[in-house]
C-alpha cells in the first residue's frame, strides 16, 4: 500500500514541474451512506472533508493527489457498551483526475474521477481495501486566487472488492474552497510579440487590411484566463483606423494566441523612398472576471522603399499603374487630342488612339535600356529577389526606363483615355496587350488572319513588345505577336493579367509627382508619324485581302458580289476613294448592298445629297429594302438642320 502512495506522490511531483497552477480544494462535506451492504449499517448522515492538490494540465485539466476523512456513525450505536466506538472512521487516500471549464467569467464547473485505497478504522480494528469517488462542482470565483462552490458526489468503499460490493457507498454534498498558486509569475497584463512575414510594400498599402502583414502572439501573464480578446492594430501618422485584426473567446494563463496582423494603411506609406520602419500600437482589449481591461503595446514594422516588389505575383505590378496621375492624363489626353482630329472612322479606334500614344511617348524621348538600374530579366524570374519598379512619373521624368516601367507608362495612358490593357511577362521581354473590343467578324476582319493577334474571353487583343519599342508601333506589334505565338507553341506558362482584373486585388496607389511637366511633340511631326503607321497597318494586313479579291476577279471575271467585296475591303482600310470607285462598278451591276454602301460613304463624308441619290437608286431596285428607307430618313433629318 505504501508502494502505492508513493507512486501517486511521485507522479505528481513529475506532474507539477510541467504545471503552471497549482490548486488546493477543500470541500467539508455530509455523506449519505444508503448502501452498506445487505444491511443498513449506518445512521442515515455522516460526514466529512476531502482534499484534493491538483496541478492544472493543458488549461483544462487537473491532476493530483486526494485524501480525507468520513465519519460514519454506526446505525446501533446508542445501543452499544461502553467503551465500544460508536462511529467508523474512513481515511481515502489516491488520486484525482477532473476536467473543468468556465462557461462564465466567473462560473466555473468541473468534474472528475479519485481513486485509491482506504482504511476504516473502529475499536482498534483496522480493514483496508479499494474505494472510488465521481464528483463534480459549480463554483463561483471571488478573485483569481479563491473560489468557493458547491460539490456532490458519489463515494463508494468496498470491501475485499474492486467493484460491486461496497462496504460503505452513498452520496456526498458539501462546500468546496479552492486556493491557487503560481508556480510562474504573472505580470497582471497581457503581452504581445510580432513576426513578419516580410516588409511592408508600400505600393501595396491598401490590400494590408485583408492581407496579414505577419502573425501577433498574445500570450496571457494575467493571474486567470482572459476573455472575449479583441486585438486592434493602429499606427499614428499611417493608419486612417484601428484595423481589427482578431478575435478569440479565451485564452488560458500562461496560455497564448496567434493572430494574423492587419493594418489600414494610408497613402502617407509612399513617403518611404527609402527603406524604414513604421512605430505602431497593438491594442488589446479582453475581460477578466468580467472587468474590461485595455493593453497597449508598441511594435515596429519594417518596410521597403516604395518602389520595391517581388514578382511573387506579377499582377502585383497593377499597383504602379497609374491612370488618374496628373502627369500621365495631361500627356495622354494631348496625344488622343491629336488623334481625335485624324482618326480614320473605318479602322479600329483603340488601335489609332494606341498608336498616337505610344508614338507619343517615343517622341517625348522615352526608350527601354537593358542597362538600367531596373533589371526585369533577373529580377522577375527569381521570386525571391527584389525588384526596383518605377512609377509612371519617373519613367516620364528620366526618358528610359526598364521593359516592365516604359509598359506601366504605356497601360498607365491607354487607360487614362479608357482603353483596357493586360500584360503578359516573359523571360525576356514583357508584353502590353491592347485590348481592340469583341472578336466579331467585323473587328476580324480587319486583320489578316489571327497570327499577329490574341483572341481571348471572345476579344482581341493586340500584343505590343516594351523591348522593341525604340523600333516604333508596327515592329513592336509585330515582335510582340511573334514572342507571345513562340511562347504558346513551346507550351510556356504564361501568364495574361487583365489589368482591371488584377485592380481588384492590387488597387492602383496613384503615387505621383506634380512637379514633373513633360514636353509635348509636336503636332504635324506626331500626326505624320501615325500617318505612315497606319499605311503599314493597311498594307500588311489589308494589302493581302484586297490582293485575292483582286486576284478573283481577274480569274472569275467580274461580278457584282465580288466587286462589293473589294469595296467593303477598302472602307475598312479607309481607302474611301479606292472604295467608292468599286462600289460604283458593283452598283451599274445593279447591287443593291454597294448602292446602300455608296450612301454609307457619303454620309459619312456629310456629302448628304449624294448619299440621298444613291440610297433611291436602292430602292428603285429594290422598293422593300429597309436599310435604305431608314437611311433616307437620316439623311431627311440632317438635310433639314
Amino acid at each position: 500500500m505504501k508502494k502505492k502512495y508513493a507512486v501517486i506522490v511521485a507522479l505528481f511531483l513529475c506532474a507539477s514541474s510541467f504545471a503552471t497552477e497549482i490548486t488546493l480544494k477543500v470541500t467539508p462535506t455530509a455523506m449519505f451512506p444508503f448502501l452498506s451492504g445487505k444491511e443498513q449499517k449506518y445512521d442515515p448522515v455522516g460526514g466529512g472533508a476531502f482534499i484534493d492538490v491538483g496541478v492544472n494540465l493543458k488549461g483544462f485539466l487537473n491532476v493530483g493527489p486526494e485524501f480525507g476523512f468520513i465519519v460514519l456513525p454506526k446505525n446501533n450505536s446508542k445501543n452499544l457498551e461502553a467503551g465500544v466506538d460508536p462511529n467508523l472512521l474512513i481515511v481515502p487516500f489516491g488520486a484525482q483526475v477532473s476536467g473543468f471549464f468556465s462557461p462564465l467569467a466567473r462560473l466555473e464547473v468541473d468534474g472528475g474521477l479519485a481513486l485509491g485505497a482506504y482504511g476504516a478504522f473502529t475499536n482498534e480494528r483496522a480493514h483496508y481495501a479499494p474505494w472510488y469517488r465521481v464528483f463534480a462542482d459549480a463554483s463561483y470565483k471571488i478573485n483569481t486566487k479563491v473560489t468557493v462552490g458547491l460539490n456532490l458526489s458519489w463515494f463508494n468503499c468496498q470491501y475485499n472488492t474492486y467493484f460491486g460490493n461496497p462496504g460503505a457507498a452513498g452520496l456526498t454534498a458539501g462546500v468546496s474552497v479552492s486556493f491557487k498558486f503560481d508556480t510562474q509569475k504573472t505580470s497582471g497584463n497581457v503581452d504581445v510579440t510580432a513576426e513578419y512575414d516580410d516588409s511592408v510594400f508600400p505600393v501595396l498599402f491598401s490590400i494590408y487590411k485583408n492581407e496579414s502583414i505577419g502573425t501577433i502572439t498574445v500570450l496571457n501573464n494575467e493571474a486567470a484566463e482572459i476573455r472575449n480578446v479583441k486585438v486592434r492594430f493602429r499606427a499614428e501618422g499611417y493608419t486612417a483606423s484601428e484595423q481589427e485584426c482578431g478575435q478569440v473567446k479565451v485564452i488560458y494563463k500562461h496560455s497564448s494566441e496567434e493572430i494574423p496582423l492587419y493594418a489600414d494603411f494610408t497613402d502617407k506609406v509612399m513617403r518611404f523612398s527609402e527603406a524604414g520602419k513604421i512605430s505602431g500600437e497593438v491594442v488589446v482589449e479582453y475581460d477578466l472576471l468580467g472587468d474590461t481591461r485595455v493593453a497597449v503595446i508598441p511594435v515596429t514594422i519594417p518596410v521597403h522603399n516604395r518602389n520595391t516588389m517581388r514578382w511573387v505575383d506579377p499582377a502585383v505590378i497593377a499597383s504602379f499603374v497609374s491612370s488618374k496621375a496628373q502627369e500621365v492624363f495631361e500627356t495622354s489626353k494631348f496625344l488622343v487630342g491629336v488623334a481625335n482630329s485624324h482618326t480614320h472612322s473605318g479602322l479600329n479606334k483603340n488601335m489609332q488612339y494606341s498608336m498616337y500614344i505610344l508614338e507619343g511617348i517615343r517622341s517625348i524621348g522615352v526608350i527601354c535600356e537593358e542597362t538600367s538600374d531596373t533589371p526585369y530579366n533577373t529580377a522577375h524570374l527569381d521570386l525571391s529577389s527584389l525588384d526596383y519598379i518605377q512609377y509612371p512619373y519617373q519613367t516620364l521624368s528620366y526618358r528610359s526606363g526598364d521593359k516592365d516601367d516604359v509598359a506601366i507608362l504605356f497601360m498607365s495612358m491607354l487607360e487614362s483615355v479608357g482603353i483596357s490593357s493586360a500584360f503578359i511577362p516573359l523571360e525576356d521581354d514583357f508584353i502590353v496587350a491592347i485590348n481592340l473590343g469583341e472578336a466579331n467578324s467585323n473587328l476580324l476582319g480587319m486583320f489578316n488572319g489571327t497570327k499577329r493577334i490574341l483572341i481571348v474571353d471572345d476579344e482581341v487583343w493586340l500584343p505590343i513588345s516594351m523591348k522593341s519599342i525604340s523600333e516604333g508601333y508596327m515592329n513592336s506589334w509585330l515582335k510582340g505577336a511573334e514572342k507571345v505565338n513562340k511562347a504558346i507553341d513551346a507550351e510556356e506558362d504564361l501568364s495574361f493579367v487583365v489589368l482591371a482584373d488584377a485592380w481588384k486585388t492590387y488597387p492602383p496607389s496613384g503615387f505621383s509627382s506634380d512637379e514633373v511637366s513633360t514636353k509635348m511633340p509636336l503636332e504635324s511631326t506626331l500626326i505624320s508619324t501615325v500617318e505612315k503607321v497606319l499605311t503599314q497597318y493597311i498594307n500588311q494586313e489589308f494589302g493581302p485581302q484586297i490582293a485575292d479579291v483582286q486576284e478573283r476577279i481577274k480569274k472569275q471575271g467580274a461580278s457584282a458580289s465580288l466587286y462589293n467585296q473589294l469595296g467593303l475591303l477598302y472602307v475598312r482600310s479607309g481607302q474611301y476613294s479606292k472604295a467608292i470607285s468599286v462600289y460604283e462598278v458593283s452598283a451599274k451591276m445593279g447591287n443593291v448592298a454597294a448602292m446602300n454602301n455608296l450612301g454609307n460613304i457619303y454620309s459619312l463624308q456629310k456629302q448628304y445629297l449624294a448619299a440621298k441619290k444613291w440610297y433611291e437608286n436602292a430602292l428603285v431596285v429594290d422598293p422593300n429594302n429597309e436599310t435604305a428607307k431608314k437611311n433616307l430618313e437620316k439623311i431627311a433629318t440632317e438635310l433639314e438642320n
